[in-house]
Order: structure tokens, then C-alpha cells, then sequence
């Protein structure tokens, strides 16, 4: 650890205490006011033990807390920085004495890159619940399937969260929230599981990708909210936890799941004081109950508890029932206001409820009966505002609530102080954290908040206000894009996601207002595409181009956004190629009618990619001379340079791979100065796909060290992006195949990990032979017992998708890892098959190369040599080196065999000798030796 003034560094952060700002590399890293305590007083140490002691004394110096929110609050510090910092731990512990912050990073026991799942949500400081939460953890140690059941209000998502915090950082497994409270019905279970593990698809293949992802790590689900669809959980749990082996689930229900190996911890209230207890200050504050009480009104008004005011505050406690979230609204009549006083509204307000509901048990209706309490007692601008509010999904702004308060004639003043009252009086909760103060409203706070707004008539009013909201802010974000980091728009855009879905429900779904419904489906497009919802950006684009013909709609652009938006969003997706060129050309049209130059390159360019990736390129060179028409027309350098990618795709199509490079090399020099999160005008990373073709192509044009150094900037500038697709395309197309290439089956099977998470992500179901072919040819690679028959398998998932994914270079690594491996058949087939559908000109040399293997494998030897011969020229023709090498190795290895080594030597050494770099790679390897042995 280094200290510099106010600065203190550790690994790639940067810590500025007096500031409260913690960095790395340039990045700011947001941190909760409790986790922020701690890291400041485990660096002013220095890398010295600090005691929990003094840990307590820095996070929480008003107030006694128990040992678990040390423990939250470390492991919430924790995962934020392996956040940032995936591979190391810098936070270390003394069991029972205390923790330290180390600089001498330390690996941890899985360095597994996780997909970007809901984190769980930030505590506050948890009362009175020790017992129950070192308990919860034991009980998840030892079943797979936890429900925390209780009745609303009885604090079971702090609980479960508080517990998911600690198991996580003690056992490893990556804690996932889903938040199932605003999920209409069962149907939506799945995908929402799906949505919060950062999987985009829909449907009937949701649990499968799922099932998929979970299966390959240590995981935790946390299922909040579960009980108005619980026979849905349960089959799904039921699922998930037959097909895994390392998951745990953790649910909370107001009624038991009824699912298989459901282990039911029943949640109790708080502990209050029996009435003929002592009634000093110090004997009620022995009980859970007061001790959250007391806490939450002395962070509110600074209430200090006297003796005077124990028996009131006991008996507050008593008439609440323990309910954790009934005792924090009552905490905030404290205020300037005595206990008994309060004791007094609290009898009143139930004596008057229960005549009205006489039936069934007072422990049931305390929540309602609080919630009812509590909104009785606000002044009316509190209430229309909390009824207003309702309406967001997620966290909200002050802007937003005086946006959606007009729908109510509410002026922004009246706002402002309104959300102050209801801040004091615990009807919202607020984030100081993340920057500009943020809002939110407890899930039974809204539920009550909204039906008393549609009880009010103000439904409609309100969601009209809310979805023009959503369309300001979509717009606003739209133009500050191109200048925020990639982790901050992604944030972003993973904050709005939840309303505007709501709004579009209510727009367009629901024909409420249809231009406005289409407006918000076309704004939301860059928002899909960040977070990879391309099944849901379908689904949207479909339905608002269904309605637009109807409507009186004066926007020409609107349509041709929408018809751009679903062809790119269809273009890596779907499997029918007529069915897609068809869309693209229709997209096309439209931008040609509207004289739309930068739409018609966004859907040329996607329709030329399309049509570059499964080698379809009868009719590229007129859709690339058209893509350069269009790029010309935008004036814009990125269109050029994606115009300059695609050609070169093409010209290496054509065997010309050493121009290819050059090419490459000339956009790659001209992009260095412009950000990395820029997006292209297609739905790809401009740079990553740029960076990603020079890296394969350094290989090819016989840079074998530049392209390991190009391959490992480029993964590291794919995963920081965040973009699914992006990283898909960089792995599958360049990245793996280039390491296998070079024999780096280490990096390779990394890479392979990711790449198979991202196509479960994010749906992509037509680039799973892809994965296929990778993991077979590794699983052959490193094991003498491989089943030869999941090469064939693999061969046959690429082949039968060759006209959509199936680039010729994947069949060539497949045929020669069935070779080396002595499955001579199995690789005369598949050369058999490519050789009748006909190489494609950049590949001929490799494929007669490994043809003259099998040759030779047979004891044809005059053949192979002819064929290797045959390779040589061919490669020297279209200028790859690296074909050319590999050839002429072979070939020097055959006539050293024939006792020709002489002229192997004088074949091999010159080559040998034009390399500069690489020289640990795979094939460099081989042919020194190969070169000692000839003397």
C-alpha cells in the first residue's frame, strides 16, 4: 500500500480520504456511506490489523449495532472492488479480530469473469436481526433451498440480503437479487431470473440459458417477493436445482413455496418488551424491538430515549407487533413530538381501523393499518405526491417527481417540500451515494401508494406524465452518449430500463397514447442494445411499426428508426437469411426515400456484415460499394472506417490477407485518439471489432507476437465495454480461433468460458456450433482419453449451419485437431465436404495442407508431398505467411523423413528466419526443433 498526502493507492485504486472518492484507473468507484467508513479506516492502518472495535466506532459512532453489519458491510465493500478488480482480494480478515487492507494482491480461488447480474441492494444498518442472520447463513450452508417466510413488513428482504452479503463473501458464490415484486404473473418468472442474471432471451428458452449459466458456477439467487406467484418459483427452483450442482436459492414468501428440498425458516417478529417488564431505558433497550426504534429516530431527529418516555416506547413496540418496517414509520413521529403523544395517534388510528375490519388476527393488518396511519397523517400536497411517485418503477430524481407531480397540478415547490415531509416521515427512502440524490419507495409503500392512485382516478394523468418523463430522459441520455464512460452509460441505461418498459406497457401495449408508445419504443433503442435485449427491441420495434401506419404521425423518421432498429436487432439473431436480406433491403428502401444517408449506412452496414460472417458474398462487392456511398454521405469518420472493416473482411474472403492487415493497420493507427465506449453505427463496438481483425490478421500476415499482444488488449477492451454482442463477436470471430492457431490453449479455454456465458446471456443461439467447435477441439487438446466423437458433433453443428456462422476456419482447426489426434476418417470426411462445396480462396492452402496430412497418414506419401507443394504455391500466391510456413513445415518434416534433410533445411531455415517475434507460439516451436534435428 503507498501514501501520498490525502492520497492512498492499492492495486489499481486510489483513495482520497478527506474527499470520500475512491478511483481506479480514471474510473470513479461508488461506494456506500457504512463501506466507505470502513475503507477509510482500514487505510489510514496502512496495511495494520484493525479491530472490529474500531471498524464499529468509524461506521457507527451514535449507535450499537450488532456484528453482522460489520460483516454486510465488509462483503458489500468486497464485491464492489472485485467489481473492479475481478481476479484479487485486497480487503483480508483475522476471524474474531478484525480485517486490513492489503496492496499484495492475492489471487482468489475462482477468477471466473461473472456476467453482469443484479448486485443486491445496499442495507441500512440492521437492527436487532444477529441471531437470525448467522442462523439464515448456517441454514444455506446446508440446503439448497432456503424460503424466509413472514407476513409484509417483517423486514424478510433485509434479512436475506444481510445473509446473501455474508455467504457470498464467505463461501464464493456469486449473489444474484430478482426482484419478483412487480412481475404481473408466473408467466414472467423465468425471464425476470433471467433479466437479473444478465440474460436477454425470452420465451421458452429462458430456463435453459439459464440453467446453462448457473451450471458452470457457484451462485446465489435471492427471490424477494415470491408469494403471488409462488407455484411458479417453485417449479422453476425446482429446475434450476435438478440441473446444477453449486447453486443455492434463497426466497422470500409470505406463504410457503411447496417446491422440493424447501427448507422454510420462519421469520419472527422483533422482540418486545413483556408489559411487566422493568420499564427503564435500560430494560427496554434488551429488546430488538425499541433498539430499532430508538436507532431510526435518533438518525432521523437526533431522539434520545429517556426514562420517562421507556413504558410509551415499549408499548409503541408492543402495538406494532415487533413488525420491523410498522416500527421505522412510527420512528419518524418522534419528531419533535413526545412518545406518548405518539402512543396516543397509534391507539387512536387502530381503535378506529379495527371497527371498520374486525376479522381476522391484529398481526395481519398491522402494515396496513401502519401504511394507513402514516398517510392519514400526511399534509394533502405529501399525499398527492406520494400517490403520484407510485408510478416509478425504480429509484427516481427530484426532476422526475416534479415532472409526474404537474399530472397533479402540483408546482415544483410544493414538490421539493413534499418529498422532504415524506423523507422525514420514512415514506421514502433516498441514495446520497450515487451522485444527484436519488428516491425510491418500499414495494408495499408503492403497492399501497398506487392503489389509492387509481382509487383516486389519477392513473391515467399520472402515466401519461410518467411515460413523457422516460421519453426526456431517453433523449437526453441519446445526445450525452458519445461522451460518458461505457460503466456509466451502462448504469444508466440499466436504471431506466424498468420504467420505461412500464411506460411502453402503458403507451402502446396498452393503446393509451400510440404515438407517444412508438416515440418511447424508438428512443429506447440504444438503451436495448446496450444491455443486449435484442428479443425485446424486436418484440417493441414489431408492434409500434404495426400501429404507425394508423396513426396521425408528422415524424418521416420515426418509422425509418424503428424498421432500422428491428432489421439490426433481427441481423444476429435470427437463422433465416432470405428472411433477414429481405428486411435489410425493405430498411434500405426506406432510408433511400427519406434521403437518410446515415440510415441507410447503419442498415448497409449491418446487411454487409451479415452477409461477410457465413461467407455468403456473391453480391458483396455492390452492397460495399453502396455502404461507401452512404459512409461518404454521413461525413462521418466512423462510417468510413466501418465501410474500411467490412472491405477488408471481404478482400481476405478473397484471399488477400496480408492487405487485410495493412488495412487494418492504416484504420487501427487513425482511431487510436477517439474513446473506446464510441458505438459504431451498427450494433457492434467499432473499435473492438477493428481491434479484434487486426489481431487475427497479424497472425495470418506472419506477426505471431503482435497478434498475442493485440489479442490481450482486445479481450481486456471487450469485457470492459459490457456489451454482449461485442464481446460475442471478439471471441468467436478472431479471438479463440487465432489462439488455438497458435497453440495458447490455456487463453483460449478462458476465453471459451466467456464466450459460451455471453451466447447464454444474450440468446445468441446461431453462434453456439461456434462454441461447440472451440470446446471440442479443446477437450481433444488436453485429454488423451477425448471422446472422438464430440469432434464429430461439432462438425456437424458447423456444417449444418455453415451458410449462416460457419467461417471456414473453424472447419480447418476442427479437420486438424481430428488429425493430430489419429482420427484420419473423420478428418477425410470433413475435407470431403469442404473440398465439394469448394474452399474459399483464403483457405486453400490450409485445407490442402491438412489434406496431404491425411495423405501421409495412409502412407501415401508421394501424394502428400505433391499436395504440400500444391499448398506452397497456392499461399505464395495470395501472400499469407503464416499458410505459407506452416506448409512448408510440413514439407520440410516429410523430406527430413525421406532423408532429404538438406533441402528440408534449405525449404524451413529462411522462412524460420523472417520471423521477428512470436517466437513461443505454437508453430515457431515446432519447426526449431524440427531445425536442431536437421543440424
Amino acid at each position: 500500500m503507498e501514501e501520498q498526502g490525502d492520497v492512498v493507492s492499492f492495486g489499481p485504486f486510489r483513495l482520497y480520504p478527506e474527499h470520500r472518492k475512491l478511483f481506479c484507473e480514471g474510473a470513479e468507484v461508488r461506494l456506500g456511506g457504512r463501506a466507505m467508513d470502513v475503507l477509510k479506516a482500514l487505510a489510514k492502518k496502512n496495511g495494520a490489523l484493525v479491530h472490529s472495535e474500531e471498524l464499529f466506532a468509524a461506521a457507527w459512532p451514535d449507535v450499537f449495532v450488532h456484528e453482522s453489519n460489520l460483516k454486510v458491510t465488509v462483503a458489500s465493500l468486497r464485491r464492489t472492488l472485485r467489481e473492479y478488480s475481478p481476479a484479487h482480494d485486497y480487503v483480508r480478515n483475522v476471524v474474531g479480530r478484525g480485517y486490513w487492507l492489503s496492496s499484495d494482491v492475492r489471487p482468489l480461488s475462482s477468477s471466473d469473469d461473472l456476467p453482469r447480474s443484479t448486485p443486491l441492494p445496499e442495507l441500512r444498518t440492521v437492527i436487532g436481526r444477529d441471531e437470525e442472520i448467522a442462523a439464515l447463513c448456517a441454514t444455506m450452508a446446508h440446503h439448497r433451498l432456503s424460503t424466509i417466510v413472514a407476513a409484509g413488513g417483517m423486514g424478510k428482504t433485509t434479512v436475506a440480503v444481510a445473509a446473501a452479503q455474508i455467504f457470498e463473501d464467505e463461501t464464493g458464490h456469486a449473489a444474484t437479487f430478482v426482484d419478483l415484486a412487480r412481475v404481473v404473473n408466473g408467466e414472467f418468472v423465468a425471464s425476470t431470473i433471467a433479466a437479473a442474471l444478465g440474460i436477454s432471451l425470452e420465451g421458452r428458452d429462458v430456463l435453459p440459458a439459464a440453467t446453462s449459466l448457473l451450471a458452470r458456477r457457484k451462485a446465489l439467487l435471492v427471490l424477494d417477493t415470491c408469494e403471488h406467484v409462488k407455484s411458479e418459483v417453485a417449479r422453476v427452483c425446482d429446475i434450476l436445482l435438478a440441473d446444477t450442482s453449486n447453486l443455492r436459492v434463497l426466497a422470500t414468501s409470505r406463504q410457503v413455496l411447496d417446491a422440493q428440498h424447501e427448507h422454510v425458516v420462519w421469520l419472527p417478529p422483533l422482540k418486545i418488551p413483556p408489559r411487566d417488564c422493568d420499564h427503564t431505558v435500560e430494560a427496554v433497550l434488551a429488546y430488538s424491538g425499541p433498539q430499532l426504534l430508538a436507532a431510526r429516530a435518533f438518525e432521523k431527529a437526533g431522539y434520545r430515549i429517556q426514562d420517562g418516555d421507556a413504558p410509551a416506547i415499549a408499548e409503541i413496540c408492543r402495538r406494532l407487533d415487533g413488525a420491523p418496517l410498522a416500527i421505522e414509520l412510527a420512528s419518524s413521529r418522534l419528531k419533535a413530538r413526545s412518545a406518548d403523544f405518539v402512543l396516543g395517534e397509534l391507539n387512536d388510528r387502530f381503535r378506529r381501523l379495527r371497527r371498520d375490519d374486525p376479522g381476522g388476527p391484529l398481526r395481519q393488518q398491522t402494515l396496513l393499518m401502519t401504511l394507513e396511519w402514516s398517510y392519514a397523517l400526511l399534509t394533502r400536497s405529501e399525499a398527492e405526491v406520494l400517490r403520484a411517485v407510485s408510478i416509478f418503477s425504480a429509484a427516481f430524481i427530484t426532476d422526475s417527481a416534479i415532472y409526474v407531480g404537474a399530472a397533479l397540478d402540483l408546482s415544483p415547490p410544493v414538490v421539493v417540500e413534499a418529498i422532504s415531509g415524506l423523507l422525514s416521515k420514512a415514506m421514502l427512502s433516498i441514495d446520497r451515494e450515487a451522485g444527484e440524490p436519488r428516491y425510491r419507495l418500499l414495494d408495499s409503500t408503492r403497492a399501497f401508494a398506487g392503489d389509492l392512485l387509481v382509487a383516486h382516478g389519477e392513473l391515467d394523468r399520472v402515466s401519461s406524465r410518467h411515460a413523457r418523463r422516460q421519453l426526456e430522459i431517453l433523449e437526453r441520455a441519446s445526445l450525452e452518449q458519445a461522451g460518458m464512460a461505457a460503466r456509466d452509460w451502462q448504469m444508466l441505461c440499466a436504471g431506466l430500463v424498468d420504467d420505461l418498459r412500464k411506460a411502453i406497457d402503458w403507451a402502446l401495449h396498452g393503446r393509451e397514447d400510440l404515438l407517444l408508445g412508438t416515440r418511447l419504443v424508438a428512443a429506447g433503442l440504444p438503451l436495448w442494445q446496450t444491455l443486449s435485449l435484442d428479443l425485446e427491441s424486436c418484440r417493441n420495434c414489431k408492434a409500434a411499426l404495426a400501429e404507425l401506419d394508423g396513426i396521425d404521425c408528422k415524424d418521416p423518421s420515426l418509422k425509418l428508426n424503428l424498421a432500422v432498429g428491428l432489421a439490426t436487432a433481427n441481423a444476429l439473431l435470427f437463422d433465416d437469411p432470405e428472411k433477414t436480406i429481405s428486411m435489410f433491403q425493405w430498411v434500405i428502401d426506406l432510408a433511400r426515400e427519406a434521403s437518410d444517408a446515415n440510415a441507410e449506412f447503419r442498415a448497409l452496414g449491418a446487411l454487409a456484415l451479415y452477409a461477410v460472417l457465413p461467407g455468403n458474398r456473391s453480391n458483396l462487392p455492390d452492397i460495399l460499394e453502396a455502404m461507401r456511398l452512404a459512409a461518404v454521405q454521413t461525413n462521418d469518420p466512423f462510417a468510413l472506417w466501418e465501410h474500411q472493416h467490412v472491405y477488408g473482411f471481404w478482400e481476405a474472403g478473397e484471399g488477400y490477407l496480408v492487405k487485410y492487415h495493412a488495412r487494418l493497420e492504416k484504420v487501427f493507427a487513425e482511431m487510436d485518439d477517439y474513446s473506446e465506449h464510441s458505438l459504431s453505427k451498427s450494433q457492434l463496438n467499432m473499435k473492438a471489432m477493428i481491434r479484434t481483425g487486426f489481431a487475427a490478421s497479424a497472425w495470418y500476415a506472419g506477426k505471431p507476437g503482435r497478434a498475442q499482444k493485440l489479442i490481450d488488449e482486445t479481450l481486456e477492451m471487450a469485457l470492459n465495454l459490457g456489451h454482449g454482442l461485442t464481446l460475442a463477436y471478439c471471441l468467436s470471430t478472431g479471438l479463440i480461433d487465432t489462439l488455438l492457431h497458435m497453440g495458447d490453449y490455456k487463453k483460449a479455454a478462458y476465453g471459451l468460458g466467456l464466450l459460451e456465458r455471453t451466447i447464454d446471456q444474450n440468446g445468441l443461439g446461431a453462434w453456439v456450433g461456434r462454441a461447440v467447435c472451440f470446446r471440442a477441439v479443446l477437450n481433444a487438446c488436453s485429454s488423451d482419453a477425448h471422446d472422438p466423437a464430440e469432434l464429430r458433433l461439432a462438425f456437424d453443428s458447423l456444417y449444418r449451419k455453415a451458410a449462416r456462422v460457419a467461417h471456414q476456419g473453424y472447419l480447418s482447426i476442427l479437420a486438424e485437431t481430428m488429425l493430430e489426434n489419429g482420427h484420419v476418417d473423420d478428418a477425410v470426411e470433413a475435407l470431403d465436404f469442404i473440398f465439394a462445396r469448394g474452399p474459399h480462396r483464403e483457405m486453400r492452402p490450409e485445407f490442402l495442407r491438412i489434406k496431404a496430412g491425411t495423405e501421409r497418414a495412409k502412407g501415401q506419401i508421394g501424394e502428400a508431398e505433391a499436395r504440400l507443394r500444391a499448398a506452397l504455391r497456392d499461399a505464395d500466391e495470395i501472400e499469407v505467411p503464416c499458410f505459407k510456413f506452416r506448409a512448408a513445415y510440413d514439407l520440410a518434416s516429410l523430406l527430413h523423413e525421406r532423408g532429404a534433410s538438406g533441402e528440408a533445411r534449405a525449404l524451413l531455415a529462411p522462412l524460420y528466419g523472417q520471423f521477428t517475434d512470436g517466437f513461443d507460439t505454437r508453430d515457431l516451436r515446432r519447426a526449431r526443433d524440427l531445425l536442431e534435428r536437421l543440424g
